[in-house]
């Protein structure tokens, strides 16, 4: 997930995956969290050499749930077999239980809310 700072499952949820100066990653074994790790993003952003879903793809996540991305990166994500989820807000925990709840949106092509 990509996240605005770093406080564990307290951290806000970023609105563009694109520009996230954090992620989250959860290693989720029967609905319950077995670890938690929070990688600084060098993506290109934040003038890294990688793009963010290239950093997704690096630490092998199989399923990224945020709050909106482009179309390139859904695309990258998807082709390379991810699960890739849109439209969550609050904490991390918030959006996990969203995502198991099944409140959250497949993303595609139109999952970006903001203008480039």
């Amino acid at each position: 997930m990509p996240i605005l700072e770093n406080k564990g499952l307290s951290s806000e949820i970023s609105a563009h995956f694109g520009k996230s100066p954090f992620f989250t990653f959860l290693k989720i074994e029967n609905s319950e969290i077995k670890d938690l790790e929070v990688v600084e993003s060098r993506g290109r952003h934040a003038g890294g050499v990688i793009t963010p879903a290239e950093i997704i793809l690096n630490h092998k996540a199989n399923i990224l749930i945020c709050g909106s991305l482009g179309s390139k990166a859904v695309t990258m994500l998807k082709n390379s077999g991810l699960e890739v989820y849109s439209g969550a807000s609050g904490t991390v925990k918030e959006a996990l239980d969203k995502y198991i709840a099944g409140e959250l949106s497949a993303a595609d092509d139109n999952s970006c809310t903001e203008k480039h």
